[in-house]
């Protein structure tokens, strides 16, 4: 937990202000939502540019329907700052910042996302809106939204972890956790919580799904964490319904009937489900307030079967595209890491896989299957059927909840089987996993840097050439990832001088 948090924090502050994928247009939905300005002012851009390709008419008025005006507080006014300067431009540092600060007036801003659900932009943007600079106020919501970030995925962690497993419990919950998950929880917008929520939820679901009780208080915060991640963005709700089915397919069935400690007699099934389902209530509180938000206030694009099709052609390229993407890819979808890092990542993930095919049952097979062929279906439904009929790309970041279910799943059903992994390939998965990962989120933290320090083309070791540097200096920051790094892998390291705990499997049977 330690060690995703100091990596979120390294992200905060290390990454050049603007940079996070529509930080500017989120800047302004933010400070509005948290002045109490939750619809806005219908507005239109000024001078929209989108080229001349087939699509570009329709790709102005969708963006134009979805924009709205806000009133911003003195000094807080994104445009003034010049944010982002030089941007796709990744041979080029971004020296481009430093420039003198300016305390721009109160002013009106347009925000092309201005329809978009306010409820979870208002929690940030009431503590920017008491800034008084724009870069107060762009690393004050970072750092809240990183905030929850980090307590979402702590959530996850604390429903995986079993101590009769050890470290091994975890494997699913840190490959689900990417570069990717990071860097976007630590940019302003919604879209990294409702990822690290979903992946939380998930969790929590799979946990409830283990031979034996799950914790008190897993409900509560399956309650919870529903109602923000259906608070948080358009496909919220999708996610909150696709939990409990996903709980029920790859439920462990082999559960005990009755309880020894009352004399072999189980409690009434009602009486165990009553307060559980009580819990439920946030949740489908959070789907309904989206769902009517959705209704009443978001547009929505025409279904078009021509773009349809033609998103099925191009599915296989899209696909290449989310698979880099849902790893890492940084600023605006347009900054890649070193290829290996792909690599390993994505050998982790099909170890972890094949894992699972090979120590569950026949019905556990059978629910990974249906779950990865399910992921699969919904992306493409959403890709070609919702997403795509806006004429914009399919970012990869959209359909990241949905990836997280391959590692998650399979982690799931590893951990549930652990006893049955040999002592050598148990111990190598518990060494290897968090080692690609560590290594992958340094690798991440070091490309993103180099390319606002020097560009892409600059020296590989750039702190001591950085023409632009972050508050604090490179060094705090690099520091930071790097304890972060420590703490996951000194989790580890300290699983294998304990060992799991094997109180439970060692008890004597009958006679």
């Amino acid at each position: 937990m330690a060690g995703f948090a100091l990596l979120l924090a390294a992200w905060v502050g290390s990454n050049a202000p603007g940079f996070g994928p529509d930080e500017p247009a989120n800047f302004i939905k933010e400070v509005g939502a948290g002045t109490g300005q939750w619809t806005g002012v219908p507005g239109r851009l000024a001078h929209p540019a989108f080229g001349n390709q087939p699509g570009a008419t329709e790709r102005i008025n969708w963006i134009n329907r979805n924009s709205r005006v806000f009133r911003l507080p003195a000094g807080l006014d994104p445009g003034a700052a010049h944010l982002p300067c030089d941007l796709f431009r990744n041979q080029r540092s971004t020296r481009c910042l430093n420039r003198p600060p300016t305390h721009p007036p109160a002013t009106r801003a347009l925000s092309y996302v201005g329809t978009y659900e306010p409820y979870v932009y208002a929690v940030p943007g009431a503590a920017m809106a008491r800034t008084h600079t724009v870069l107060g106020a762009l690393y004050t919501g970072r750092a809240v939204t990183a905030g929850l970030v980090a307590v979402l995925l702590a959530v996850a962690v604390a429903a995986a972890w079993d101590t009769r497993t050890g470290p091994v419990s975890i494997t699913g919950v840190l490959l689900a956790a990417s570069p990717m998950v990071l860097f976007l929880g630590s940019v302003l917008g919604t879209n990294g919580i409702e990822i690290a929520g979903a992946l939380a939820l998930f969790t929590l679901v799979l946990r409830m799904g283990r031979v034996g009780p799950a914790p008190a208080w897993t409900w509560p915060a399956a309650g919870l964490v529903g109602a923000l991640v259906a608070l948080s963005r358009p496909t919220g709700p999708a996610w909150v319904l696709l939990a409990p089915m996903l709980g029920w397919v790859l439920a462990d069935h082999r559960r005990e009937d009755h309880d020894p400690k009352r004399g072999g007699v189980g409690r009434p099934i009602g009486s165990r489900w009553g307060w559980r389902v009580a819990w439920l209530v946030p949740a489908a509180m959070g789907v309904a307030a989206t769902l009517v938000w959705e209704r009443a206030v978001q547009p929505h694009p025409r279904m078009h079967r021509a773009v349809a099709v033609e998103g099925l052609r191009q599915l296989d390229v899209d696909a290449q595209a989310w698979l880099r993407q849902w790893v890492g890819v940084f600023g605006w979808a347009s900054l890649p890491m070193p290829e290996f890092a792909y690599r390993l990542w994505w050998a982790a993930v099909i170890v972890l896989v094949g894992l699972a095919f090979a120590l569950g049952s026949a019905r556990a097979r059978l629910g990974l299957v249906a779950v990865l062929v399910g992921a699969a279906a919904l992306a493409i439904g959403l890709d070609v059927l919702v997403l795509r009929q806006t004429r914009f790309p399919v970012y990869g970041r959209y359909l990241l909840p949905l990836a997280v279910l391959v590692p998650l799943t399979a982690g799931e059903l590893v951990a549930r089987r652990a006893d049955r992994l040999p002592a050598g390939v148990r111990r190598a998965v518990q060494i290897t996993v968090p080692l690609v990962v560590t290594t992958v989120h340094l690798v991440a933290l070091w490309a993103d840097g180099r390319r606002y320090a020097v560009g892409v083309d600059g020296p590989r070791w750039y702190l001591d050439h950085a023409q632009w540097t972050p508050s604090g200096g490179w060094t705090l920051w690099a520091a930071l990832a790097g304890a972060g790094g420590a703490c996951l892998l000194g989790a580890v390291l300290t699983g294998l001088r304990t060992g799991p705990d094997r109180r439970q499997q060692s008890q004597p049977g009958p006679g």
